[in-house]
């Protein structure tokens, strides 16, 4: 009865957490199967606390705080970017101690502190009436520990999953979600099958019978870079003229189908910079960089360095972010400058301003190290948010619109203050590639859209595609095509343009409708 009563409420009180989840990703379905697993993940994290601590109502209230942790970071996750909490997002939430304005912001303050109120006073309650049991309990703890942990690990395997989360969530349960992803994620045949998709991508062959190819080739990732002028609300369109402008005069431009929303730059760069859709990672599609650390993996950067181009990746905060200081070698980069090389003092709000990056680009071109074509991966940073923590003043948000903006416009405002820097920064590099005897191919994209949920749900608006333009500083569209395209499928295109008509695109994605087919050459002429 010392244990048991302890543990059955760990049962009960982890079941009823199910419905502290949001409405609509509530499990609909409570089938005796799922139950079930539920069941031994909750014991297996008793009987671990236990075995630790020997104390069955501190086990229990470890426990639901685990629990209650899990629930609080998927509240405000769901809110700010409309996906649940992922089980390979624990490697992005441990970085909050390095980077605690991209991931607290988000949290709800007086909730948390509530709580952690609360927990501290149970927790000093318990260490003072309760005793520890005797120590030969032991055995039987740690033999109960490794039972469920094996049945756990075993009916797992039995689950199919959908790899949409939230349905994934919604059928499954969250908890079992999460650790349903992660026990399968470790399976020697899923692994292998990730080794396989990475292989097989457009840029697994290297590239022969191409004439010799001088072309520089820049691409800008820019931070939650889209037209919000789709949200149907009165945004001064002088805020994009020059994206307007240099839209027109590029070959190939667009909205952009990207696997992220409000955050997770990295599966937008991973889809762009390997050709691999996001959907085909299966388990590993939230965090790929996590499981590419050690792997060799064929891009368009390493098909551009075997075509005798100088890769280089900039990026305005810590290499070590998402590990791209272990998976940018991988995928074929000789440099990667990151924060150490900007001067802190030029920033726009919190983050390096996207004029440094500008200043960055001119002096890599102008201070080439040999004749090499260049390729420049730059990523913006100064749009990132969380947005509503800047300020405005009511001068800057009257330039913003021509009319009324929505009542919940804090964060739009921001945002589009940062963008008028953004489309400044657009022109500013042409202008500068215009002057430049390097044919040069641009390429500008935005990650994914901004979090701006309160914004999103006043105006109901749910299209998550971004835009981008692929634009030649020595060649005019003879007619400038418009298309949507998928992320995977833009580097393909921009290496039409650059000169490698004889590159042939090996899809590796699933089926499209035919407007989304292949990679059409783009018919054009040099001034």
């Amino acid at each position: 009865m010392t244990i048991f009563l302890p543990w059955l409420l760990t049962l009960i009180l982890g079941h009823l957490s199910q419905y502290l989840l949001p409405r609509d990703i509530r499990t609909l379905k409570r089938y005796y199967f799922l139950i079930c697993i539920q069941s031994i993940l909750l014991s297996s994290i008793f009987f671990l606390l236990l075995s630790l601590t020997l104390r069955p109502w501190l086990a229990l209230l470890l426990n639901i705080t685990i629990l209650a942790v899990l629930l609080i970071i998927n509240q405000a996750k769901y809110k700010a970017l409309r996906e649940p909490l992922a089980f390979s997002d624990w490697y992005l939430y441990i970085q909050v101690i390095s980077h605690p304005r991209l991931f607290l912001p988000f949290l709800n303050p007086m909730l948390i502190v509530g709580a952690l109120v609360l927990g501290i006073f149970i927790l000093i309650t318990i260490l003072w009436f309760e005793s520890r049991l005797a120590t030969d309990h032991l055995p039987t703890l740690i033999f109960s520990l490794i039972l469920h942990f094996i049945l756990l690990n075993f009916l797992s395997k039995k689950v199919q999953l959908s790899f949409n989360l939230i349905e994934d969530v919604k059928s499954l349960g969250f908890f079992n979600s999460l650790v349903i992803y992660a026990l399968q994620a470790i399976l020697k045949q899923n692994t292998n099958k990730l080794r396989l998709t990475i292989k097989n991508n457009p840029y697994s062959t290297k590239p022969i019978g191409l004439g010799k190819i001088n072309t520089d080739i820049i691409i800008i990732q820019s931070e939650s870079f889209f037209d919000a002028r789709r949200l149907n609300i009165p945004i001064n369109s002088n805020l994009y003229c020059n994206f307007d402008q240099i839209k027109a005069a590029s070959l190939l431009t667009g909205k952009l189908h990207v696997p992220a929303w409000g955050a997770n730059t990295l599966r937008s760069e991973f889809a762009f910079l390997s050709g691999i859709s996001n959907k085909l990672l299966n388990h590993y599609r939230f965090n790929p960089y996590q499981y590419l650390q050690n792997t060799s993996i064929s891009s368009l950067v390493s098909f551009l360095k075997q075509s005798g181009y100088r890769c280089i990746a900039l990026h305005p905060n810590h290499a070590s972010f998402f590990k791209r200081d272990k998976v940018f070698p991988q995928l074929g980069f000789d440099e990667f400058i990151d924060i150490r090389d900007f001067d802190s003092n030029k920033t726009l709000g919190p983050y390096i301003s996207d004029q440094a990056i500008y200043e960055k680009i001119t002096e890599i071109l102008a201070h080439r190290l040999d004749a090499r074509p260049l390729f420049i991966f730059a990523i913006t940073m100064e749009n990132h948010g969380p947005l509503h923590l800047e300020k405005l003043a009511e001068q800057d948000i009257q330039s913003l619109y021509v009319g009324k903006p929505p009542k919940q416009h804090h964060d739009l405002s921001v945002y589009l203050k940062h963008i008028a820097n953004a489309d400044k920064m657009l022109l500013d590099l042409t202008n500068y590639l215009k002057h430049s005897k390097q044919e040069t191919v641009l390429c500008w994209y935005g990650d994914h859209v901004p979090s701006m949920p309160e914004v999103y749900k006043e105006l109901d608006f749910n299209d998550g595609r971004t835009d981008y333009l692929v634009w030649h500083n020595k060649a005019q569209a003879l007619l400038c095509r418009e298309q949507d395209m998928l992320i995977e499928d833009l580097g393909c295109s921009i290496l039409e343009i650059a000169g490698f008509k004889d590159f042939e695109l090996v899809s590796n994605t699933q089926p499209k409708k035919n407007s989304d087919a292949g990679v059409e050459i783009i018919s054009y002429h040099k001034d």
